[in-house]
């Protein structure tokens, strides 16, 4: 287990060394660069014994490689994912480790451009990556992974006006769900993206809610019919939820205390004179904290809905669609707190993320990730 707390170790030390950097933007740009580059090595170059499910992973790969084009749904696996098997064996010859390097160097680079856009400190969105399950997880599940990292191309889609956006919303939607089956859920999440919290959508974001849970028996046998089967469940409030239920309520006293800030500091420099200033400086990052963390916590919602929903059962999986999005609203919240202040949670944070990740992760073995070997050494 070693090799994973020296990962968060050289993670942390990262934006030291980059500190060299006098450019704030080339600085900010690095330390997100080399964070995710050895988060990349370490999965890359992992043995296929680490994490519970690489194993069968590899062992389909293998007979793929004997079987025809016209023949190679031989698996439970989506067809896109078994297509891409195709490729990979029968174009490249590429062998199981390279084809799992092409992989994580594609998920990498959908996480680098999602953390770019959208957090305001890389370095603690890269920390809570590794630590709060996300990580265990990527190591494990790779067609949801890679659901997942393909369904963040879409996000900036959802968000920009146009059917032409649109159209390109539903291609990688569509896409992602011939990789895994629980990207489907990710056509829910065009409707929470542009529809924005307000007196009239609280209807919706609190009635449906209300509307699943209460007809949820139906909905699963919805769900058995059409797309897998799956035994309810009880619902149930507890571990990383309470976490994610936490932040929701963090997210709020920020946004009150933030707005009456701003509003206070506006109004002393407009008396200054400033008035024209500010419209362009102080708005400015004011829109663009609550547009991201806005979208952060109605996504957050949405996966606390589908957690109760899904509680127990292999549908959790959607809620990891939505839940990716706290990597983004913590980092942003802290933000907003003065430097002293954000300075000692940050602190509190990163140990008690570590420890969560020793405790949840390491120490119980979560899908057999330890012990880590190196590829080269299974063999």
């Amino acid at each position: 287990m070693y090799i994973y707390l020296l990962l968060v170790s050289v993670v942390l030390l990262v934006p030291f060394v980059c500190a060299i950097i006098e450019d704030r933007e080339k600085r900010n740009t690095a330390i997100l660069f080399f964070s995710l580059a050895f988060v990349f090595l370490v999965m890359a170059l992992k043995a296929p014994t680490v994490g519970r499910d690489i194993p069968g992973y590899k062992r389909i790969y293998e007979i793929m490689q004997f079987q025809p084009w016209d023949d190679f749904n031989i698996s439970w696996m989506e067809w896109g994912y078994e297509l891409l098997m195709m490729v990979f064996t029968h174009i490249f010859h590429a062998p199981f480790q390279v084809f799992m390097i092409c992989i994580y160097g594609y998920v990498f680079f959908s996480y680098y451009v999602f953390f770019k856009r959208y957090s305001m400190d890389y370095t603690t969105s890269v920390i809570l990556y590794i630590c709060f399950t996300f990580f265990t997880f990527d190591a494990s599940a790779v067609r949801t992974m890679m659901g997942v990292a393909t369904c963040l191309f879409a996000v900036p889609m959802a968000e920009r006006k146009g059917k032409g956006n649109t159209v390109y919303f539903i291609i990688i939607t569509l896409i992602a769900a011939q990789i895994h089956k629980s990207a489907y859920i990710f056509f829910v999440v065009y409707f929470v993206i542009k529809m924005r919290f307000n007196i009239y959508t609280s209807i919706l974001y609190v009635g449906i809610p209300i509307g699943v849970m209460f007809f949820k028996s139906n909905i699963y046998m919805y769900i058995n019919m059409f797309f897998k089967t799956v035994q309810e469940s009880s619902t149930s409030i507890g571990g990383n939820l309470l976490i994610y239920i936490v932040n929701m309520f963090i997210t709020l006293v920020i946004w009150i205390i933030y707005q009456k800030e701003e509003r206070d500091l506006y109004q002393y420099k407009a008396r200054a004179g400033a008035h024209n200033e500010l419209k362009n400086t102080i708005y400015r990052d004011t829109d663009t904290y609550f547009n991201n963390s806005g979208l952060a916590t109605r996504l957050i919602y949405m996966g606390i809905v589908l957690q109760l929903f899904s509680s127990g059962t292999v549908l959790s999986r959607m809620a990891q669609y939505v839940q990716f999005f706290i990597l983004i609203l913590l980092p942003n919240n802290l933000k907003r707190l003065d430097v002293k202040f954000r300075t000692i949670l940050k602190i509190i944070i990163y140990i008690g993320a570590i420890l969560y990740f020793y405790r949840y992760s390491l120490a119980v073995n979560a899908l057999d990730i330890v012990p880590y070997k190196f590829f080269w050494s299974a063999y």
